[in-house]
Parts: structure tokens; sequence; C-alpha cells
């Protein structure tokens, strides 16, 4: 079963993924991913739904991605300052 996610989520399921797969060799790439996965629902940064053809799929919370827009607000904010 494949998992789909939104963009925005895979972006940063990936990173997660490389970041902890050191200190996991020997767990396969879906395991990370279901972990990751399971620990971004748990904080309240994902979550499951169905898409249009009524399969399980994953997205980020508006909170996740409100976040994510402050941050690059921050940073954008830090760069003019700085230049």
């Amino acid at each position: 079963m494949k998992l789909r996610m939104h963009k925005t989520l895979q972006l940063w399921v990936d990173a997660a993924c490389e970041h902890i797969k050191r200190d996991h060799p020997n767990l396969t790439r879906r395991q990370l991913v279901a972990q990751v996965l399971l620990e971004y629902e748990r904080r309240g940064d994902a979550m499951r739904c169905l898409n249009k053809h009524g399969r399980l799929a994953w997205k980020a919370t508006p909170r996740f991605l409100n976040m994510l827009d402050d941050a690059e607000r921050d940073a954008r904010d830090d760069l003019a300052e700085w230049l």
C-alpha cells in the first residue's frame, strides 16, 4: 500500500526520515515514514483523511502550515535586516 501525502508534508517527512535513519539502520524506508507520520499525527502536525478517490491520505494540519508560514516570514524578516 502506497502512502499518499500532501507535497508539503512529504518534504518534512522525508527530512525527518533522513535524520532518524542513522539511529535506526535496520528499519525500512516505509517503516521510517510510518513512524514519522504517527509522531506528526500525535503532535497535531499531520492528519489522516480520504482523498477524492476515497483512499487514505495524509496531509499537514492547518496549525502545521501556519507554523511553516510564520517560520518563513521570520526568515525573510531576518534576511531583510541582515541585508
